[in-house]
């Protein structure tokens, strides 16, 4: 199933009519961890577009509905039959996202609650199944990062620059040293390392540089990869967003630098600009698979 991007044509316009549409209703629908919880009632699409933003799901446990952002979920299909798996949230986690009325407007306070209420399902061990570290608009297979013979080191996110045996894999494209642009193409640096999780051989952010004595981390989920220019693009980014991201001077990443890089980015992504983060991207409902590890 596909469903096409389009650039909202005003990104910093508060009002985001949204409307009920029936696509995927009856779909049977399983938290993170295979257990069955309901099925669609629907989903929301902007009003002026058709883009597809929430899922609409109707828990058959208690007699209310939840709203699932669109990337937080993703459409499989068994022996014919489709069904949709949410990547994090259990159903103890949906206990404590707001209830929707099916067909009931929402307003940006309601959104930002329901935005924080999924966002605490991605902890832990579920930290990145989080769209944020989907890196499939970067690269094509699941491990874009392999080992030789060396042990890694203990740390869990390193430069690959400082992990000796391991490379980019055969077939994927060693992005360092290509440049990267923004919103309507602007240039923001170019990128200067990959940053790897030693354990599942995963790239989950890239080292920006954006002069010469500032670097930054963004997570590979809001890239994209423009392989005949040689090129990554951070669509949903303009130079402005970058100013809050903390710096990077190399080493270990750490869970709380990491919860400092997604903080900053949140912060900029209001309004109609909330539907550039991966939490929307339309291609995690394309093709089948396991939330990424």
């Amino acid at each position: 199933m596909q469903f096409s991007v389009v650039m909202p044509a005003q990104l910093n316009d508060d009002r985001i009519p949204l409307r009920s549409v029936p696509d995927l209703r009856g779909t049977a629908t399983q938290d993170a961890s295979g257990v069955s919880i309901g099925r669609l009632w629907g989903a929301l699409a902007e009003a002026d577009t058709g883009l597809l933003r929430y899922l609409d799901l109707h828990l058959s446990t208690q007699p209310r509905h939840v709203l699932v952002p669109i990337g937080h979920a993703r459409l499989r299909e068994h022996q014919g039959v489709p069904d949709v798996r949410l990547r994090a949230a259990l159903l103890e986690d949906l206990q404590a996202v707001p209830s929707y009325e099916a067909g009931a407007a929402i307003a940006d306070p309601f959104e930002q609650e329901l935005l924080e209420a999924h966002g605490r399902a991605y902890h832990g061990e579920r930290y990145y199944a989080h769209p944020s570290f989907d890196h499939t608009g970067l690269y094509a297979g699941a491990h874009p990062i392999v080992q030789g013979e060396p042990e890694p080191s203990s740390a869990e996110l390193l430069p690959l620059a400082e992990l000796p045996g391991f490379r980019v894999a055969s077939g994927e494209s060693d992005i360092r040293g290509w440049p990267v642009t923004g919103l309507a193409d602007a240039p923001l640096g170019q990128v200067a390392e990959l940053i790897v999780d030693v354990s599942h051989k995963k790239v989950r952010y890239v080292v920006l540089e954006t002069g010469p004595a500032r670097r930054l981390l963004l997570p590979v989920g809001f890239l994209d990869l423009d392989q005949e220019g040689q090129a990554v693009r951070a669509p949903a980014l303009g130079s402005a967003d970058l100013a809050g991201i903390p710096g990077y001077t190399g080493g270990t990443v750490d869970r709380p630098v990491e919860e400092a890089v997604r903080a900053a980015l949140l912060e900029r992504m209001r309004g109609r600009r909330r539907y550039l983060l991966p939490d929307f991207n339309p291609r995690a409902l394309d093709g089948e698979g396991e939330a990424p590890g």
